[in-house]
């Protein structure tokens, strides 16, 4: 299995997190007039190939399947024109990303996988890195509640 995301960070953080549980090929692509796909192994090195060059690297891997996360907005659907129709492609592109990531444990079976990116995306949404999510509000602080006299 192939993983296939962008370059974005709600893409990016849920392929690494599924990365980290299958030990599997990812590939990271361009999202920013960059012409470099990423490819991450198990081992965590990281190496680049020219975005021509991409069915070329999918054919040489030969893998049964590609999981690609996001729409169009995040991976163009001209990468994946040239894969071969042997490969089983499995795209993920709800709005929501907290839902793609059930959907994306659902198809793996790997348990805590969308808590654990929720979790991941709620913080990155806090920092202000994703700007179209409202992070869900902070727990308040107790308040003190001074009687009237």
């Amino acid at each position: 299995t192939i993983i296939i995301a962008s370059t974005d960070y709600e893409s990016r953080a849920l392929a690494e997190h599924l990365q980290h549980r299958n030990n599997q090929l990812m590939m990271i692509l361009p999202n920013n007039g960059d012409s470099r796909v990423y490819v991450g192994g198990p081992d965590q090195q990281i190496m680049h190939i020219d975005d021509s060059r991409f069915s070329q690297f999918i054919d040489f891997v030969n893998p049964k399947n590609i999981i690609v996360l996001g729409n169009e907005v995040y991976v163009r659907k001209s990468y994946l024109a040239n894969v071969h129709e042997s490969v089983n492609t499995i795209i993920l592109d709800d709005k929501d990303w907290r839902l793609i990531a059930w959907q994306l444990e659902d198809l793996t079976g790997f348990g805590g996988l969308a808590d654990d990116y929720i979790s991941t995306l709620d913080r990155l949404i806090r920092a202000g890195n994703i700007k179209d999510y409202f992070a869900p509000a902070l727990p308040e602080e107790p308040q003190a509640v001074i009687p009237v006299q």
